[in-house]
């Protein structure tokens, strides 16, 4: 209340008040009636009391402390000296950054060390749960292995108690097997027992040495598990060693077992090993060990006894008290606790229930280990403080020597800058109101920024309109946007662009703000110097106007209202050049600052100009080079096709592969002769082709040497015998490579050509000659015999012998001209020249001929030819050959009985000519009608012929 009352000008008066209390304070006096003036004085810095009086929220805070300091107390210096202090404050960057600075690392130290202790007791925490986990897992495996065994004993008792016979003589014995099998099952079993109802042993398993199977060992200890076991309603258990007769440390389940009948029989009781129990706790202490790591794990029942541990000699050995924390955990709650270990160093103990057991497992590691990451963090902690002092130190170097100094000179140069046109205000930015070196610079860049503002605004106006005249791509639609445009970046009421005609008169393109009859009538010739769009458009520069009727005649523009005309050339080298005419309805001149504006956006407009125009052209152009494109590629499409279909109908083979061997074409013929199709073909390797050809090899011995020839280019004619539809095919293969215009290879072609006619024809022309050669030296040497020695002079022949001759000559004379005749018939069946000429005729007569020519003595004909079989069309001389060969056929085969049958079949006659010889082999069926083959059997081997009837006959 006494502060408050002097604050209001009561107590004790100020020192330079000799009026005393009542007056108000000085600070009131001026933040009343002169607060703007305090305000405007606070930026000049050598003004101490306007400092007092800046609007700083902290500022003005200790201010008015120091200055109700200086009243009440009459020592005004020391308020002289904070003020002081407080200034140099503001003055100085440095100072204020060091303060904020050394405020920070203030602020870091203590983070630090709160951090610290929440790192520290985060990490302790961490230990302790990953130790409850350890505990609580292996607690849950101990109680599922109790629940295990005993179910297992449960299981056990009822196969015994409910097994037939059991009061027989046997039963002893039969207990003793069971036991021994389950015993077998469960390694972790040391002895099974079997009591009578009184607790007395009867059997048990494995037998010791010594002992005989059918004789009461002894009375089963401890007792209590027996009487436990006839009043329990499930298996109990009980920690310790059985008196007899093992006397071994385990886990006792024991559970009674019932005869069908519900009578007491007898109980099953189980010694579980403690050693297997401990186990799986030595296997985890031992992998800690492994890794540098100390660790003990206890399990302790009820009692306080261990019954696991990894060290076997203190099982049964009361540690309750050695375990901080078990007492807890046996009480069912899970408790982390620290003590002293084995060792007499501090200890980190965690202890968790086993569930359903009052049993306990203990955890416990050294402290120092569990918290080892606490020691390292401290270490990194020091040292990231050490590089943090180390780095602040360097940084304020930097800070001072790059940027302190060289901003403090920046804003000593920056006060020299002229003062902007337009008025700052003192609370423009937070920035230009400190009076530090900041302030100065902040009160430039204001007066700059004030400045540029206006000139990005003309700037993204211009920006806008040039935006929006690139728009376009049509010369029409740019000029009307460049008018609008212009209308709206400059005070104007009209604007027009004018396009110069093929005599170069100017004449309007695009108006707007003009009257019709302005844009029909304006026409400017090249010689009317006193236009301005004329000038414009000469010069290559802005020409402006006051349109004065007096001194330049009559004028369209003056007439439609105009009294200030400007011209700005709009001038492209490829597009040819336009004048932008803009009027005003005022008579005042366009500013240096107006024709600068418009000339830089008639610069975007030439731009956007000559990019409409070149657009048109090169569309136009483009048009026509796409007509002749069409063209072209209608042409090469119609050539492609007639191409492709010239290469699909060639009975030749095409393969097209590139240089990597793959198939790149392949046509129908190449499909045909390989037997793959064409998918199959291309884009493959042409191995592909090559392993068609090696499959349906007729030697594939030979066709292996010669692929192999052709894939290494070691050939390029080559020749491979196939098989297809049982017919053998000779196939030639010609490659060759595919190059471009320069000659550089491109690919490789591969031509195969089926030449299995050809190669027929060259061997029919071989065996006919031979069998010409043959069949008409045998004829013409028997002719050439008998017509000697009918003409020798120094014998007599009888009229017998020369009738013999003669016949013979006849005959083979007949022989010689019947082999001309096939000769001749094949070579025009070869050549297809041979003519037919049917007419109707009747099958009797035709073979009735037949056997008038090949009647012969030996051999019997018999016909079996209806009647009242119709005319047939053919040409009988023909057939009358057809027929012969296939009677003279069955005559030199048969033996000596041929029978010739005719029957109808729907509109044909068929003639069948049969014998009785041995028939044809199944493999020579497919051979007889070839030219030039005999078959094997038969009397071929005494008759004459050439090979060729049959196949005359096909």
């Amino acid at each position: 209340m006494e502060l408050t009352r002097e604050l209001q000008g009561g107590g004790k008066p100020h020192p330079n008040n000799s009026q005393g209390g009542g007056k108000p304070h000085p600070y009131m006096l001026a933040t009343g009636g002169r607060a703007r003036e305090a305000d405007e004085a606070c930026l000049h810095p050598n003004n101490s009391q306007a400092l007092m009086d800046c609007p700083k929220p902290i500022y003005n805070v200790v201010a008015k402390m120091v200055q109700y300091e200086e009243y009440l107390y009459p020592d005004v210096g020391l308020a002289r000296g904070v003020l002081a202090m407080l200034h140099f404050a503001r003055r100085s960057l440095l100072v204020q950054l060091l303060s904020v600075y050394l405020l920070f690392v203030l602020v870091v130290l203590i983070g630090g060390v709160g951090v610290n202790a929440v790192v520290e007791q985060q990490l302790f925490n961490d230990a302790q749960a990953s130790d409850q986990a350890l505990a609580q897992e292996i607690a849950v495996e101990t109680s599922l292995h109790l629940s295990d065994a005993k179910n297992s004993i449960l299981e056990l008792s009822n196969l015994v108690g409910q097994a037939d016979g059991l009061n027989g003589l046997d039963t002893p014995a039969a207990i003793a097997r069971t036991f021994q099998a389950w015993k077998a099952a469960r390694s972790d079993v040391d002895h099974v027992y079997w009591l009578d109802p009184v607790g007395d042993v009867v059997v048990f398993s494995p037998p010791l040495p010594g002992k005989h199977k059918d004789k009461l060992v002894a009375e089963f200890s401890p007792p209590d598990v027996v009487r436990r076991a006839l009043t329990a309603t499930s298996p109990v258990f009980e920690v310790g060693a059985v008196v007899a007769p093992t006397f071994n440390a385990g886990v006792i389940i024991a559970y009674p077992a019932y005869a069908r009948s519900g009578k007491l029989v007898g109980i099953v009781a189980a010694n579980f090993s403690l050693a297997k129990l401990s186990d799986p706790l030595g296997a985890v202490v031992n992998a800690q060990k492994d890794q540098g790591r100390r660790l003990m794990i206890s399990i302790i029942d009820d009692r306080g006894e261990l019954i696991a541990t990894p060290d076997p000699g203190r099982v049964l050995l009361t540690v309750l008290d050695e375990l901080p924390g078990a007492d807890q955990a046996l009480h069912g709650h899970v408790a982390s606790r620290q003590g002293l270990g084995p060792d007499g160093r501090e200890w980190l103990y965690s202890a968790v229930p086993v569930p359903h057991v009052d049993w306990a497992v203990i955890v416990q590691r050294p402290a120092g280990e569990a918290l080892a990451v606490v020691t390292q963090f401290h270490l990194w902690f020091l040292t990231a403080a050490l590089l943090f002092a180390i780095g602040g130190l360097l940084f304020w170097l930097m800070l001072l020597v790059r940027v302190i100094r060289p901003l403090h000179t920046l804003a000593i140069q920056h006060q020299a800058l002229p003062a902007s046109e337009q008025s700052i205000p003192v609370h423009a930015t937070m920035l230009a109101a400190r009076n530090d070196e900041v302030g100065d610079l902040a009160r430039s860049l204001v007066r700059l920024e004030l400045d540029g503002l206006e000139k990005l605004g003309e700037l993204r106006t211009l920006l806008e309109t040039s935006n929006a005249v690139v728009g376009s791509l049509e010369p029409h639609t740019v000029v009307g946007k460049i008018i609008r445009e212009v209308r709206r970046l400059v005070d104007v009421q009209a604007a027009a662009v004018l396009l110069p005609d093929e005599q170069g008169v100017l004449r309007v393109l695009v108006s707007d703000g003009h009257s019709e009859r302005y844009n029909h009538l304006l026409s400017l010739s090249p010689e009317n110097a006193s236009s301005t769009a004329v000038l414009a458009l000469r010069d290559g520069k802005p020409v402006q106007k006051l349109l004065d009727p007096e001194q330049q005649g009559p004028s369209l523009s003056y007439d439609e209202g105009f009294r200030s005309v400007l011209g700005i050339p709009i001038i492209s080298r490829h597009a040819g050049g336009v004048v932008l005419l803009v009027h005003r309805s005022e008579p005042h001149s366009f500013n240096q600052n107006e024709i600068d504006l418009l000339l830089t956006f008639a610069n975007y407009a030439t731009l956007a100009w000559e990019h409409a125009v070149l657009y048109e052209r090169s569309d136009e152009r483009l048009r026509e080079v796409a007509r002749e494109n069409e063209r072209l590629y209608q042409q090469a499409s119609e050539e492609k096709q007639k191409l492709e279909a010239i290469m699909g109908s060639m009975s030749d083979g095409l393969v097209l592969t590139g240089i990597d061997g793959m198939v790149l074409y392949a046509n129908l013929g190449a499909s045909t002769i390989t037997d793959v199709s064409i998918e199959a073909l291309e884009r493959r390797p042409i191995s592909t082709l090559y392993d068609a050809l090696r499959t349906s090899a007729v030697d594939p011995v030979d066709c292996e040497r010669t692929l192999a020839q052709a894939e290494s280019a070691e050939a390029t004619e080559l020749v491979v015998e196939i098989r297809r539809y049982d017919r053998r095919r000779v196939i030639h293969l010609r490659l060759f490579d595919v190059v471009d215009e320069l000659g550089q290879p491109i690919g490789r072609g591969l031509l195969l050509r089926d030449v299995t006619r050809e190669r027929e024809l060259d061997e029919f022309k071989t065996t006919l000659l031979a069998a010409v050669g043959h069949e008409l030296r045998t004829p013409l040497a028997a002719i050439k015999g008998h017509a000697s020695t009918l003409l020798q002079n120094d014998v007599t022949w009888s009229l017998a012998d020369q009738h013999h001759f003669l016949q013979t000559i006849s005959s083979e004379a007949d022989r010689l001209a019947q082999l001309v005749s096939n000769l001749l018939d094949l070579s025009r069946q070869e050549a297809g020249l041979l003519t037919l000429n049917r007419v109707p005729n009747r099958v009797q007569d035709l073979v009735t001929k037949t056997m008038e020519q090949l009647s012969h003595p030996d051999v019997i004909i018999s016909l079996h030819i209806p009647d009242d079989l119709p005319l047939v069309n053919v040409d009988s001389a023909r057939i009358e050959v057809v027929l012969h060969n296939l009677v003279a056929n069955a005559l030199v085969y048969g033996q000596g009985e041929v029978r010739i049958s005719a029957e109808r079949r729907d509109d044909a006659i068929v003639v069948s000519v049969s014998d009785n010889g041995p028939g044809i082999a199944p493999d020579e069926l497919p051979h007889v009608f070839e030219r030039f083959y005999r078959a094997r059997h038969g009397r071929r081997q005494h008759s004459g012929g050439t090979g060729l009837g049959l196949a005359i006959v096909k």
